[in-house]
């Protein structure tokens, strides 16, 4: 399988240059989706782009309308993030002991739609096997919560950017394993819907 493993450290604005210069997906192409953490909240939602917003959330207040968030200020004040699709994940986290390269930025894909700005480390993989599993996610719809995933646990309300209404929802995963069966990367791939539940 030929797949792409690319790395850098970053400075902030050369971070957002990344994202600002991403490569568009394909035509036909699965859509990409972002998971952004900050001090102040965090996103799962549909990624549409460094000009557009998303779904806002934080503790005790409701989810802010994509139209009223600035991508940038929230990816500037985020401390992780990821961006991904069936072809491939960027993600990041802040590093402070780094100082002004905090931004450690890690793509892994089957595709490179990064472009320039990151180390190839694809060497990295070499003797490694990619496998996909299925995980389900937080959080159970009600019929008080259309199209909110309830997790009383964490506690967390949940926009989960699948298509549909579904009961739950499940991430696919892609793990790199060596021949011993250690895991050595692993990828956030793809979220799907479903109707059963997880011990179904």
């Amino acid at each position: 399988m030929t797949a792409a493993l690319k790395a850098a450290d970053l400075t902030l604005s050369r971070f957002l240059n990344l994202i600002e210069e991403l490569d568009p997906p394909a035509a036909g192409a699965a859509a990409r989706r972002i998971w952004l953490e900050a001090a102040d909240g965090w996103a799962f939602d549909w990624w549409r782009g460094i000009e557009h917003g998303f779904h806002w959330c934080g503790a005790g207040r409701e989810p802010c309308e994509p139209s009223e968030v600035d991508a940038a200020g929230c990816l500037s004040r985020s401390t992780a993030g990821r961006l991904f699709a069936p072809d491939g994940e960027l993600r990041w986290r802040v590093v402070p002991a780094l100082n002004e390269r905090c931004w450690r930025t890690v793509f892994l894909g089957a595709g490179d739609w990064v472009g320039a700005g990151l180390e190839d480390r694809s060497d990295q993989l070499r003797g490694l096997q990619p496998r996909r599993e299925r995980y389900f996610l937080w959080g159970q719809q009600t019929g008080q919560t259309p199209g909110e995933w309830i997790e009383l646990r964490i506690p967390h309300r949940f926009r989960y950017p699948v298509a549909g209404n579904p009961r739950h929802v499940v991430a696919v995963v892609e793990h790199w394993r060596d021949e011993f069966g250690e895991p050595h990367f692993f990828r956030l791939c793809d979220l799907e819907p479903v109707e059963g539940t997880p011990d179904a």
